[in-house]
């Protein structure tokens, strides 16, 4: 009995592990997953011992994965530049640039365009003696106008500046100081020139205008006469000017005085503009030096020789004006005419550079020392008289003889 059923049961445990073992290389073709089995060790059956055997079976279900494709690397996008606008739009590419260049076609400069009836001047005009005396006329003051050594607004310092009258001044009258002195004066114009003294004992004076220096001006001359500087272009607009004596002189002056005439000032109206003219530059010129050595290796080539300035020179004029009552076409005693003006002008700059008035003779002299060809003008009667300077006569007489018929039409 007893043999039986150990008989059986060892068969039954035969007949099990026949079947596991079947099922585990069922499990090992299978493609989804893969069946272990795993026997554990068991004890050794023996007929004298009844035991049921125990069969610990672990199964570990692995999924196999199938190779899957690698993925080919994709291309990372670049980062895109974000564009900011700009007030200003820009071109970042040029395309084209074309420069045409038109060979004999000339195209006239725009011109500045002024109101119709702008009266355009380059410079302002030489004044015409005599000018309006602004003491008797009414401001504003338009043109030339002479301000006269007593105006009002003329401010002398010291204020002992000496009064002189003197018949060939403007007005028949000057002032005149010996020593470091100046004179001041507020006016309104875009030109000015100065009416001065010059004489054996003048000096040398400077012409300030706003604070500038724009003249130096030397008064010596060998005889009295009544001059004017050049006339000066100071812009529109309000102005100081300042005649500052400096103390120095012509080495063959006697003196260093300072005399003023006048102040001529010239204001354009509201229909003249003034072009300003070139800014004057001062040229340093070299001062020459006399040679250490002359060494003469061949003879100079013959040279056509330049005219040589010629030197100021002083003349003396002698007019004479007469009313011929007699007709016999000669100046005979009593028949001069007194209290007529006669004037000496450049030719070059029509400036008056002398003048004087017939006494009752009739006579009249003037004094120039000028290095430019002279003009005897008889304003009242138009007559005018032209003295070269190339003639250096050093004496020239003239003399006016009116005809009795125009006496009281023509004599002031």
């Amino acid at each position: 009995m007893f043999s039986r059923f150990s008989f059986l049961a060892t068969l039954m445990s035969l007949t099990l592990v026949v079947w596991l073992v079947a099922l585990a290389l069922l499990l090992d073709v299978l493609p989804v997953q893969r069946v272990e089995a795993r026997i554990l060790p068991t004890l050794m059956l023996f007929p004298s011992e009844t035991v049921t055997p125990t069969i610990k079976s672990t199964v570990t279900a692995t999924q196999t994965m199938l190779p899957t494709q690698t993925a080919l690397p994709t291309n990372t996008p670049e980062p895109t530049s974000t564009l900011t606008p700009s007030a200003t739009p820009t071109l970042s590419v040029r395309l084209l640039e074309v420069t045409a260049v038109m060979h004999g076609v000339y195209i006239e400069p725009t011109s500045t365009l002024f109101p119709i009836g702008t009266n355009l001047l380059p410079a302002p005009p030489n004044p015409i003696d005599p000018l309006p005396d602004a003491t008797h006329a009414v401001a504003p003051f338009m043109g030339w106008y002479s301000f006269e050594s007593d105006y009002p607004t003329v401010q002398y310092n010291p204020v002992r500046w000496t009064a002189r009258q003197n018949i060939v001044a403007s007005e028949g009258q000057c002032h005149r100081y010996e020593g470091a002195g100046s004179v001041s004066f507020l006016f309104e114009g875009e030109g000015l020139r100065v009416r001065y003294v010059a004489a054996r004992n003048m000096g040398i004076f400077e012409v300030v205008v706003d604070g500038q220096v724009i003249d130096t001006v030397d008064a010596y001359s060998p005889a009295l006469i009544f001059t004017s500087t050049r006339v000066y272009f100071v812009g529109s607009g309000s102005h100081r000017l300042t005649i500052r004596a400096t103390g120095r002189r012509h080495p063959q002056s006697e003196g260093i005085t300072v005399g003023l005439d006048a102040i001529q000032v010239y204001r354009a109206n509201a229909n003249t503009l003034i072009i300003p003219p070139p800014a004057e530059t001062n040229t340093s010129v070299a001062t020459p030096r006399p040679a250490q050595s002359i060494e003469l290796v061949s003879a100079p080539a013959t040279t056509i020789p330049t005219p040589t300035p010629l030197a100021p020179a002083e003349i003396t004029v002698s007019v004479v004006i007469a009313y011929d009552e007699n007709g016999n076409r000669e100046v005979d005693p009593a028949e001069g005419v007194s209290g007529i003006p006669v004037r000496a002008v450049a030719v070059d700059s029509n400036q008056v550079i002398a003048q004087s008035v017939t006494d009752m003779h009739g006579y009249a002299q003037l004094l120039v020392v000028t290095d430019s060809d002279l003009r005897i003008v008889a304003p009242y009667f138009g007559e005018v008289w032209d003295v070269p300077l190339s003639t250096r006569s050093g004496s020239n007489q003239f003399t006016l003889l009116l005809e009795p018929g125009n006496q009281p039409g023509i004599i002031p």
